[in-house]
């Protein structure tokens, strides 16, 4: 099995609704205090960020979340072994 087969199962096992928010009409300027506002707002629920072009000089943003994030076991590892703490296994 290969890891993306390995990442599709485990993904499949954990399945969450992913929810989807758009903002429109955003200027070049304004990108950044956006995506800032909502990553402060929904913190670790975003599962992406995808910035397009609109009409104009104006963006559409479009900020998905995830109600349970997905963390693999080695990850987990990983990180407690950086940390120096638990890996919740």
């Amino acid at each position: 099995m290969t890891y993306c087969e390995m990442a599709t199962q485990a993904e499949g096992e954990f399945s969450s609704e992913i929810i989807s928010e758009q903002f429109e009409g955003i200027s070049l300027y304004l990108i950044s205090q956006v995506i800032k506002e909502q990553i402060q707002k929904k913190r670790e629920s975003v599962a992406g960020i995808d910035v397009r072009p609109g009409t104009g000089h104006f963006f559409t943003i479009t900020v998905k979340t995830a109600e349970r994030r997905i963390y693999r076991p080695s990850i987990a590892r990983k990180l407690a072994a950086e940390t120096g703490g638990a890996s919740d296994e």
